[in-house]
């Protein structure tokens, strides 16, 4: 994946609150504190969850407050991690777990009856974002821009050149993609009839699927971050995929994507993406560290796709890139969501 920076001079919010007085009060505060960083986990976004973890780790580890009181734990097996826990006697976790169990609710849940504290989204919000249709159907009543669709098992009738599902009709191609999914698992490009039927005919469960229309346009995405009483909002992220989509195998094929940052894109769609994404962040009750999808469409409309409250931080990841081209190095980065639960 080759990245393409157009670096510009500039102080931004994040980093004012990054300076040195900010940074150590940080680590003061933390420096006495048993911390884990939670990784791996058992999701199909295993492989891509050790990098991060890896990742993170590191970087916490490289301040001497902190360097002797975080430990790493690969989440394989929850009643051992409990008793890691308690043996240990964490106080904080820094979730760095993607997919089922790991932002979706469920570890968010063990960790509070365990009255430990961690970073990313509540239960609710976890719960929420992890599930696509949720969270449009709250984007939807909200006001905020985003694509049709309907449940894969209320889809009435497929014909040669559409699918009907109650008063929607939707005109091949269409995307199919699962409910609770992330890093693209699972997400189709299908252009016919066969194609579809050929698709579905292989799934266990229809009601884990949804379809959208496929729309033709520039694929961003935009990182944002609770900042003192504001929302910050890193510098768009434009993605150039080889690919038809941005799917799985164009996100981790080294050369499938570029990405470019900031995105190519007017001054007045800036805006616009920026005003939905912060309503978007703010209506499902998000006060991480989160990454919305969104494609600029050949209409000139935006449609956010879907968010995510556990994103890569990997070498090659979204967010690390957003960070970098914005002037901040990794180490504070981590630090700064590490901060956030003070």
């Amino acid at each position: 994946m080759q990245i393409v920076y157009e670096y510009a001079n500039k102080i931004n919010g994040l980093i004012m609150i990054l300076n040195v007085e900010s940074k150590q009060k940080i680590l003061n505060y933390f420096k006495n504190q048993k911390i884990a960083v939670l990784y791996g986990g058992t999701s199909e976004e295993r492989e891509v969850s050790l990098r991060s973890g890896r990742n993170i780790y590191k970087a916490l580890t490289s301040f001497n407050e902190l360097k002797d009181n975080c430990i790493l734990i690969d989440v394989t097996d929850y009643f051992d991690l409990v008793n890691t826990l308690k043996k240990e006697r964490i106080k904080y976790c820094y979730n760095i777990l993607h997919g089922t169990f790991g932002e979706d609710g469920a570890i968010q849940g063990l960790l509070e009856t365990l009255n430990i504290k961690y970073t990313g989204e509540n239960i609710l919000v976890s719960a929420v974002c992890m599930n696509k249709v949720y969270t449009k159907r709250i984007w939807k009543s909200s006001d905020v821009a985003t694509s049709e669709f309907c449940l894969l098992e209320d889809v009435n009738s497929v014909d040669d050149d559409c699918i009907k599902a109650d008063d929607k009709i939707f005109n091949f191609p269409i995307i199919l993609k699962p409910i609770s999914s992330g890093s693209s698992v699972g997400v189709s490009l299908v252009k016919t009839k066969n194609e579809f039927e050929s698709i579905v005919d292989k799934l266990e469960n229809v009601s884990n699927y949804f379809i959208e229309p496929y729309i033709k346009g520039k694929e961003i995405t935009v990182g944002l971050v609770k900042d003192c009483d504001d929302i910050y909002v890193f510098p768009i992220l434009g993605i150039n995929s080889k690919n038809e989509i941005y799917d799985y195998d164009a996100k981790y094929t080294p050369g499938k994507t570029e990405l470019e940052i900031p995105a190519k894109i007017s001054k007045e769609i800036e805006n616009k993406v920026i005003e939905n994404c912060k309503k978007a962040y703010t209506v499902l009750g998000c006060s991480g560290l989160c990454r919305i999808d969104a494609i600029l469409g050949e209409d000139g409309n935006v449609y956010l796709m879907e968010v995510n409250t556990q994103s890569g931080m990997t070498d090659t990841s979204d967010i690390p890139a957003m960070a970098k081209y914005e002037g901040m190095n990794f180490e504070d980065i981590a630090l700064y969501v590490l901060g956030l639960l003070q």
